[in-house]
């Protein structure tokens, strides 16, 4: 596998993925503020892509500070774990708050198939953090990678398919 190439891919469709939302909300915004859902969508979308920008960028940063260590995917998990867990913090909260305003366009099924997801990639981060198997560690902080660029990916679609009866501006 060619680590590197595919952590430069990462960065790239974050950046991609990020680009094209906020070009998606320019286009469909009316003139005033943005409304509370797409300040929340576009939270949730940046909050992701840049997350999974920054953390691809990690290890190299890493090679560069010559950062030795027995596992050194141990401190790019330890900063995914810690970036995850205040991103479902964050989101958990924003969502209810989201879900009383806009009933409409909440769906539980997906909110619930995309928190599991957040609580296995942070089991599996854990995993790498305290070395509970042999390999697979640069591997395991690649899934969980990929896992915030499909949640985007989600919510990006959400963003272009579902839409609130009414936008109140707030």
């Amino acid at each position: 596998m060619n680590l590197p190439g595919a952590l430069q891919t990462i960065a790239e469709v974050s950046i991609g993925l990020a680009g094209f939302s906020g070009l998606l909300v320019a286009l469909r915004k009316s003139s005033g503020p943005l409304s509370s859902v797409h300040k929340y969508r576009m939270r949730v979308l940046f909050a992701l892509t840049f997350g999974a920008l920054f953390l691809s960028l990690m290890p190299e940063v890493l090679l560069a500070l010559e950062i030795s260590n027995s596992n050194p995917w141990a401190y790019c998990s330890l900063a995914m774990l810690v970036y995850s867990a205040g991103f479902l913090y964050w989101w958990i909260a924003s969502s209810r708050r989201i879900a009383q305003m806009y009933p409409e366009i909440f769906h539980w099924r997906a909110f619930s198939i995309m928190s599991a997801g957040h609580v296995l990639n942070l089991i599996l981060q854990s995993v790498v953090i305290f070395s509970l198997i042999d390999s697979g560690y640069a591997g395991i902080f690649l899934v969980g990678l990929i896992w915030y660029l499909m949640h985007a990916s989600q919510q990006f679609i959400r963003m272009l398919f579902i839409q609130p009866d009414e936008l109140p501006n707030a």
